[in-house]
């Protein structure tokens, strides 16, 4: 298959879906903008050219420059801003298809939008456009110097671009470009959740969907950008204190060294990421982010919105190093007063303490374990979410649909990875991790199929069913589906809890004791 765009012609790599053989093509590795190096590092993304002849466009670019705790290696490249695209062959259906364009996660630090992890089979099965995008991460995506030659947020304004790309492009393809779904998990859904406030990116998709994390996550939004934009400076050896000298040094400095450097956390600062989104300076032209996320969250241009949490998010603090830090009561009171980054009063801190270790609370070592989890759970993800989800409300113009996924099945990929090597633990705790959701939406082509006529394959639909339904008309529900979700609403809050086969509605606010139990805690401390 072929298309042609302004920037020239493209070939794709015809594919099939796993599990009803749906032929589709896969354009992959197009370049959405100009490679951001040698002078164009740290600015805003730039229109690529274009290119003569044909592209092959059959094997996909390098992930953007990231370290990998694994392999403790630095992987990728600083030309990394490509996107690949997956289409149904439409014999069928003559009509534009809906798009939905995929914004991966990884604490803006880690990931890219690679097949490998994101292979779109399931929601190809729809019939949707699937999109998935590499934008810059960590200090090359992420680093504020205040001032327009390095104006923070390029990571955010690569999204950007590749959503314009996406709107002025897609109809090549048969897509129809009034009619483009953003979504995204974790870093990604608080990207998602940026674009809905961001005065830049208005107008330019119809839905929005957000699972596991919002731009109100203490880890999605740092208001000491310049502090750790001196210190990456200082300790690669550039003593200036003047930015326009800074940047100067750090154009020069291998993208390498850049990266590794900023690896300079202290281990014991548990999600504390130093090079994520940040408010722009008033010199700024064209600011993503002109004010903070709260203040732009009040005057949003609403969309339809799916908004959600997985249950247990929390299990990715249930480490084995991190489990140990809860080993008795003053261990307690320092690591929470650690999550706080020491912000908060020694009565504040109590209170917390006293409301998720208690005695009734840790009776088993099970149920330590659950509020281990349950705190960092809420601090982490669901605090912000919820209040995300207020904000969303308060707009009142467009359906706000809310779940919880609880689901807990063999392609729970994260919580599988974090108790590999404690089974007992993986099966004591029950419910869904951050990131869990991730395998039933996309397949992981180096990971687990789901079995034939197992409950995992049936979750695998019945999500694509529901995001792909909201993507094409703003409703997620269906008559092949055996439930009917519906959306919140200021004075009659409701989510669906998502757990297979016992799918149903919830009437009230999700874990209403600790949200009310937050409420009251920030409403004593203003």
């Amino acid at each position: 298959m072929e298309v042609v765009i302004e920037q020239g012609a493209l070939k794709g790599l015809k594919k099939k879906t796993l599990l009803s053989n749906k032929p589709y093509v896969s354009f992959l590795g197009i370049p959405y903008a100009q490679p951001p190096v040698n002078d164009l590092r740290f600015k805003a993304p730039v229109k690529h050219p274009g290119w003569s002849g044909v592209l092959n466009a059959v094997s996909e670019r390098d992930k953007c420059t990231q370290y990998v705790f694994m392999t403790n290696h630095i992987v990728g490249s600083e030309d990394c801003l490509y996107l690949n695209i997956s289409v149904p062959q439409q014999n069928e259906l003559n009509g534009k298809l809906a798009v939905m364009i995929f914004i991966h996660g990884g604490a803006f630090n880690y990931g890219s939008g690679s097949m490998n992890e994101y292979s779109p089979d399931y929601f190809i099965d729809e019939s949707v456009i699937v999109v998935t995008i590499n934008y810059r991460l960590n200090a090359l995506g992420f680093l504020n110097l205040d001032i327009d030659e390095c104006p923070g947020n390029v990571g955010l304004k690569d999204q950007l671009f590749a959503i314009k790309w996406v709107k002025a492009n897609i109809a090549a393809f048969g897509g129809d470009v009034n009619n483009i779904t953003i979504f995204g998990e974790s870093a990604g859904s608080a990207s998602v959740h940026y674009h809905t406030i961001s005065p830049q990116s208005r107008g330019l998709f119809q839905k929005a969907i957000m699972q596991s994390g919002s731009a109100f996550n203490p880890w999605a939004f740092t208001e000491n950008h310049k502090a750790s934009a001196y210190k990456l400076a200082k300790n690669l050896g550039c003593l200036s204190n003047d930015p326009k000298e800074i940047l100067k040094y750090l154009k020069n400095v291998s993208a390498i060294d850049l990266v590794k450097e900023t690896e300079f956390k202290d281990e014991t600062d548990f999600m504390d990421y130093k090079f994520v989104p940040s408010i722009e300076s008033d010199v700024i032209s064209n600011p993503f982010l002109p004010a903070h996320p709260k203040t732009l969250a009040t005057s949003t241009f609403p969309v339809p919105v799916i908004i959600g949490v997985n249950n247990m998010e929390g299990i990715v603090a249930l480490t084995e190093d991190r489990i140990s830090l809860f080993s008795d009561d003053h261990h307690i009171t320092d690591e929470i007063s650690k999550l706080f980054r020491n912000r908060y009063s020694t009565e504040t801190i109590s209170k917390i303490k006293n409301f998720y270790f208690n005695k009734s609370n840790i009776s088993s070592e099970t149920m330590k374990l659950e509020n281990i989890c349950n705190l960092h759970s809420d601090v982490f993800f669901f605090n912000g979410v919820y209040e995300t989800f207020d904000c969303f409300l308060k707009q009142n113009g467009s359906p706000v649909y809310e779940y919880e996924f609880k689901f807990d099945g063999e392609l729970n990929g994260a919580k599988n990875m974090i108790f590999a090597t404690r089974p007992i633990l993986r099966h004591a705790i029950k419910g869904a991790c951050h990131a869990d959701d991730v395998n039933y939406f996309f397949r992981d082509l180096s990971g687990v199929d789901p079995k034939p006529n197992s409950p995992e394959l049936e979750m695998c639909k019945m999500m694509c069913k529901m995001w792909t339904n909201f993507a094409k008309t703003s409703n997620p529900n269906s008559p092949d589906l055996s439930f009917k979700w519906i959306n919140a609403t200021a004075c009659d809050l409701k989510y669906l809890s998502i757990d297979g086969d016992r799918t149903c509605m919830i009437q009230g606010m999700m874990n209403n004791k600790r949200f009310r139990f937050w409420k009251e805690l920030s409403e004593s401390i203003v």
